[in-house]
């Protein structure tokens, strides 16, 4: 298994300018001020983000399209910049695709407004070719509220197999898996396995190849209204059929706070050690082939030392699936 992760906001604060860092640090800048300054700068900068992987052994790199990003500006000069740098460090490049505002239409009842979806989404699907990324990652889409229940539903989950359909024959001929991730409870439809495997099915029965990237952090955010989360967590894991896998995101949520993706060793979630642990057996057992990390943080202090954070995480985790 290749370990790797999605650095997310993890290493912002080194792109804010000096002035920036100052008013940041003193606290006039918030943490979302920090992000919209140095989001496209950070994401921008791929071959940073493989140094650093490659500092500190991960082994693969999920490039985060989250809106807003510079992908679809980049060069192909940067783009090939990015992709030897890559090779010359042994990371391996995966990109996560956009999941809001346009891209979340994949799954529209609107047909022009799927198509435009589509048609968006194979423009990333295109960078990431030219990056020489083994895989990409979408999610469902999602509806309004108030119109996720009856019939729509059925037209929701109608056209998301019509959008994974292109999207995943595309990806295939360029000889990139695509997978497809479970939505949060804080999207409409998608949260769970079982409304996503009626999806695949029928995708893959046409012998379109697409995966599953069961993020088990997504289902968490039902805690205030399931009660379908496993005991032990991880056992989720291994109910997953194997030739849906390929890459995985593991992370984690803290209910009482509502607090998405925290730092895993902090131990701060519902994920221990132990369930790390075990979930590393079960990895291994279905011959999964990436882990990917996902991890954000919100504090200020976090923020500013978020290097140190990623690489105590990269360490705990390391220790449990590389040995």
């Amino acid at each position: 298994m290749r370990l790797g992760r999605n650095f997310t906001n993890l290493l912002e604060y080194e792109y804010l300018t000096d002035d920036e860092k100052e008013k940041f640090d003193a606290g006039d800048l918030k943490v979302a001020d920090m992000d919209a300054l140095a989001q496209g700068r950070f994401k921008r900068d791929l071959v940073r983000q493989i140094e650093v992987a490659d500092e500190v052994d991960l082994r693969h790199i999920e490039i985060d399209g989250g809106i807003p990003n510079p992908y679809l500006q980049m060069s192909d000069e940067e783009l090939e910049k990015a992709r030897k740098a890559a090779l010359d460090h042994d990371v391996t490049l995966s990109l996560h695709l956009p999941y809001t505002f346009v891209a979340d239409s994949t799954c529209s009842f609107q047909e022009e407004d799927r198509q435009i979806a589509c048609d968006y989404i194979r423009d990333y699907l295109d960078v990431a070719e030219k990056l020489g990324c083994d895989y990409c990652v979408m999610h469902p889409g999602t509806v309004p509220f108030y119109q996720a229940e009856g019939k729509y539903l059925d037209r929701m989950e109608e056209m998301l197999t019509r959008s994974l359909k292109e999207l995943g024959a595309y990806s295939q001929e360029r000889d990139m898996l695509l997978h497809l991730e479970n939505n949060t409870a804080f999207d409409v439809g998608f949260v769970t396995v079982e409304e996503i495997y009626p999806v695949m099915d029928e995708v893959r029965e046409e012998g379109i190849d697409v995966r599953l990237c069961f993020d088990l952090a997504h289902t968490f955010t039902q805690v205030e209204t399931s009660d379908e989360i496993p005991d032990p967590p991880e056992k989720a894991y291994r109910d997953l059929p194997e030739d849906l896998l390929y890459a995985l995101h593991v992370g984690d949520y803290v209910p009482e706070e509502q607090l998405f993706h925290p730092p895993i060793h902090q131990e701060r979630g519902k994920m221990k050690r132990e369930n790390f642990v075990n979930m590393a057996k079960i990895f291994e057992e279905k011959g999964v082939e990436v882990v990917i990390i996902e991890t954000a943080v919100r504090d200020r202090e976090d923020l500013i030392n978020g290097y140190d954070i990623m690489a105590e995480e990269t360490a705990f985790l390391a220790d449990i699936f590389n040995r």
